[in-house]
């Protein structure tokens, strides 16, 4: 959506200012980070050029991070850019002035012209949609006004929920493994190779956690994930199957190199513990933290719902004389154009097309409708102190746990150094040789204590991206009011002449064709509470705004009705002079009309006399013959 200037500001501010900071500051520790490794690359070069390329390799990665994250967070403190058309529209617009935006945001709009009618008059919210799958559905369950929310917030829960899910059903599946492995139905090697299944539920439960906390592709806002019991089957199938199928490997292995399982016990034996146990316990408890900030945020967020779909309805008959063209020129360039909001044309959904059927000796019947929404305010969402503080808290401990995977990164790159010149040591190739190697020791010691370093960066990075996109989220939401105007009109009109002015002695004559108009509005007027989640960059506020809440407007609607009752009872339906000059020519045209009367009368009543005179004298006369 192109940016429009106005010179009238529509209220809207950066939501963002406070999360690009910390992201800066966070970018800015990695790029340190990084740097400092390139400039000591330089040293290790000169002992082997291995080892050089290798502080190279984990020195561009550092400051790649740093540098996105320090960029991001100076992009997201900068101008943000609201223009007249701002947010998006919630069906296709049809006004004549935003003709060009419309065709840039008829991609991200999230109803039709049809669905946001079906909205009103049936009373009626599309936007909260049905969950699918099972987990959903138990989810929703657990938490009824959740499906009361924006499709984004709708996500990340399921995705959190999923998650518990997932991690529990893997403690259940390794109590599975656990008996089928010490109980000895899969023979002696079950003892041997169970430490491998407590690394697998590691890596498992971490790569779970790390999906969770992806963050969510815009395409989430336009519907909600499903969320089934497919991948529970998964999880126990493979809990099953896998002892097995590890066990008939690792005899098939033992088998063609000659080993003994004794000899493979003393290997093991040798390795030093990975201490699985422990970053499991870590990992319960930072997901349960994490898991209690985004729910305080929700507990508050779910409270400041209130999920009404309530309108305000008119309908009437009236009686007038007026033709229908006009009710509808009316409504439109009058009645709604005054309902402005600082003056930014109203959202056309549906265009008015009055419909005039016009059948014999003047009647005929007519038709028409219109659905338009009021320019949205900004309405701030005061969640409370609790929310406010659970954001930034999980937004900063997000960052912080970046941090620390940068730190560990960091160490990571001098682990696989001294990883590199451990493996040097080591020639033999057969099992029982490198357990004789002299480097074999500190070859095992540096390659423990380099996974360890991944392990914690991995999950450190996991939950930083959990955190954070939480936070982003509910940074990103904003809410607009707005009022949803439907109005529909038929009826009837017939038609009849009227004269004026056509006494004997009138100059000036008026005639006028009179249009009888039975008029049946139906008015329905919603004020309506909507969301959107906006975003840093060109695209900040061009994504699609869904109706939350759909409250009643009595006085809105009374105030409509009483515009258009006044249009048409101040209507005029004979022709007069209104212009000073035609009422000067007519007035004398009118003395002038006087004037020929009088001149006309005067003799013919002269003559009249006259004659009786004459007639008088005339019979005075007669005798004297």
């Amino acid at each position: 959506m192109a940016f429009d200037y106005g010179s009238i500001d529509l209220g809207l501010k950066n939501p963002f200012k406070k999360e690009g900071a910390v992201t800066a500051l966070r970018g800015i520790v990695q790029l340190a980070l990084g740097i400092y490794l390139l400039i000591d690359s330089v040293s290790y070069v000169q002992t082997s050029k291995i080892a050089g390329w290798i502080f190279v390799f984990f020195g561009a990665f550092l400051l790649a991070g740093g540098l996105n994250a320090l960029g991001k967070g100076i992009y997201a403190m900068l101008r943000y850019f609201v223009g007249r058309n701002h947010p998006t529209s919630l069906a296709y617009n049809f006004s004549k002035s935003e003709s060009s935006t419309a065709q840039e945001e008829a991609n991200t709009v999230a109803y039709s012209r049809q669905s946001i009618e079906e909205m009103l008059i049936g009373r009626k919210n599309s936007s909260f949609v049905e969950p699918i799958g099972f987990l959903a559905r138990l989810l929703h369950s657990f938490m009824p006004k959740l499906l009361f929310m924006p499709y984004p917030i709708r996500n990340l829960m399921q995705r959190l929920f999923g998650a518990w899910v997932k991690t529990l059903i893997a403690i259940v599946a390794y109590a599975f493994v656990a008996f089928v492995s010490l109980s000895g139905l899969i023979g002696e090697s079950g003892n041997t190779v169970f430490p491998v299944y407590s690394v697998a539920l590691l890596f498992y439960i971490i790569s779970v956690w790390r999906k969770a906390s992806k963050p969510l592709n815009r395409r989430a806002e336009l519907n909600i994930e499903s969320l089934g019991t497919g991948t529970i089957v998964k999880v126990i199938i493979w809990s099953l199957l896998l002892p097995v199928a590890i066990s008939i490997g690792l005899e098939w292995s033992l088998g063609s190199s000659n080993t003994s399982q004794s000899k493979l016990n003393t290997f093991i034996a040798a390795l030093p513990a990975l201490h699985t146990y422990l970053y499991l316990i870590g990992v319960f408890t930072i997901s349960t933290l994490g898991t209690g900030l985004i729910a305080v945020m929700l507990t508050k967020r779910l409270k400041n719902t209130t999920p009404t779909t309530e309108v305000s309805e008119l309908r009437e008959n009236w009686q007038e004389s007026v033709h229908p063209n006009e009710i509808f020129i009316n409504l439109d360039n009058l009645v709604m154009a005054n309902r402005r909001y600082k003056e930014v044309p109203n959202r056309v959904y549906q265009e008015l097309d009055p419909k005039l059927n016009e059948q014999v000796e003047g009647k005929g019947d007519f038709s028409g409708k219109l659905i338009q929404e009021i320019q949205p305010r900004y309405k701030p969402m005061n969640l409370g102190g609790s929310f406010n503080i659970s954001r930034m808290v999980a937004l900063i401990s997000g960052n912080v746990l970046f941090i620390i995977a940068s730190l560990f990164s960091f160490l990571l790159a001098y682990a696989t150094f001294d990883l590199y010149q451990a493996s040097q040591l080591i020639s033999a190739s057969s099992l029982e040789k490198v357990t004789r190697a002299a480097g074999f020791n500190l070859f095992i010691d540096t390659l423990y204590s380099a996974i360890h370093l991944v392990l914690i960066a991995m999950i450190a990075k996991s939950f930083a991206r959990l955190l954070t996109t939480a936070a982003h989220i509910f940074f990103a939401e904003l809410q607009f009011e707005s009022l949803l105007i439907y109005f529909k009109c038929e009826g009837t009109f017939t038609e009849s002449k009227i004269s004026t002015g056509t006494g004997i002695h009138d100059s000036t004559r008026s005639e006028n064709t009179l249009v009888r108009s039975s008029i049946t509005p139906w008015v329905i007027v919603s004020r309506i509470v909507s969301t959107t989640f906006a975003a840093t960059g060109m695209r900040n506020l061009e994504h699609p705004r869904y109706i939350q809440e759909m409250h009643k407007d009595d006085a809105e609607l009374a105030s409509i009705r009483a515009d258009v009752i006044g249009f048409l009872k101040d209507r005029e339906s004979i022709a007069s002079i209104t212009s000073a000059r035609d009422l000067g020519n007519a007035s004398q045209i009118h003395q002038l009309n006087q004037q020929t009367r009088a001149y006309s009368d005067a003799p013919q009543t002269a003559l009249t006399m006259d004659e009786q005179a004459a007639g008088v004298l005339q019979k005075e006369e007669e005798p004297e013959k």
